[in-house]
């Protein structure tokens, strides 16, 4: 098999060569790494050996850098920093408070952001780090600790307990609660991507309307109810999720009639990570601040 590999020069003594191509020399470069200069020329001379060339002129006690030699300094030091800056990032992952969360854009957009507040005045010392992405992941194989999804525990070593009873229900802004009170058949309608549509809606509601497609068209709930306290149309979104924007003020529920989903959003999470206190403190806070929990 070929190995990728195998024209890389010792990764070790590109350090060394760096160091002293930046610093001008051997003994300072020593002095930066704390390693001895007879051990920075064996590198030096390790790495000219494999690449077949020179990459210092000696002068004396001085050297200088070949064409070569500048030339890989270039690339070393590009390379290094991306590293750095590599490892650097890791930090976050083990940082005390971390917690990596996964939700689905309809939640994490109007729930979790209008919970933001009260979540770092509740728990400061935790840090979530917040995946949005639509679909599940699989926690036995994605570093997440807690998620979002349409399915409870299934296997030994997870938890579950739901989270969300989806529904659908028309919300509006203010300014066009009349219009459709009054002429539910010409207001003009904002779709999403779920599958109870307005023309469920309107079959439940007993109400004759000529036609359900026309209107603004979004691929995430959170955006439609967007644009209807924009006043744009009205929309078919979750109470529970426009909550903060009812409370404000920005929409209203324009009908008391709901499409029931009958779909249940659990949050899941696996018994070993919920060991970890900054984990486990999050759940919790999940769990009582959870739509499901509160009737």
């Amino acid at each position: 098999m070929n190995n990728p590999y195998r024209l890389l020069p010792p990764l070790g003594a590109l350090v060394g060569f760096e160091a002293a191509a930046r610093l001008g020399g051997f003994a300072p470069a020593a002095e930066e790494l704390n390693v001895t200069q007879s051990a920075i020329s064996h590198q030096i001379r390790t790495l000219e050996a494999h690449l077949g060339q020179p990459l210092f002129h000696r002068m004396g006690r001085g050297v200088e850098l070949t064409d070569a030699g500048r030339d890989l300094q270039g690339t070393c030091q590009a390379a290094l920093e991306l590293i750095r800056q590599g490892v650097r990032r890791l930090e976050a992952y083990s940082k005390p408070g971390s917690v990596i969360l996964h939700m689905p854009p309809k939640i994490a957009g109007p729930w979790y952001s209008a919970h933001l507040p009260a979540l770092r005045r509740d728990l400061p010392r935790i840090e979530p780090w917040l995946h949005s992405a639509a679909g599940e992941v699989d926690l036995w194989e994605a570093e997440f600790d807690i998620t979002l999804r349409l399915r409870p525990a299934q296997e030994e070593g997870e938890r579950s307990v739901a989270f969300l009873r989806e529904r659908r229900q028309p919300l509006c802004a203010p300014s066009m609660l009349n219009w459709f009170t009054s002429a539910p058949g010409e207001v003009p309608l904002i779709h999403d991507e779920e599958p109870e549509d307005w023309q469920a809606w309107f079959t439940l509601a007993g109400i004759n309307r000529a036609e359900f497609a026309a209107g603004l068209n979004f691929s995430d709930p959170s955006l439609a109810m967007d644009a209807a306290a924009r006043g744009l149309g009205v929309c078919l979104g979750d109470p529970n999720l426009a909550a903060e924007r009812i409370a404000q003020g920005a929409l209203v529920r324009a009908d008391d009639l709901a499409l029931e989903t009958n779909r249940i959003l659990y949050l899941v999470a696996l018994e070993r990570n919920l060991d970890r206190t900054s984990v486990r403190e999050l759940w919790e806070w999940l769990v009582a601040q959870a739509p499901a929990t509160k009737g």
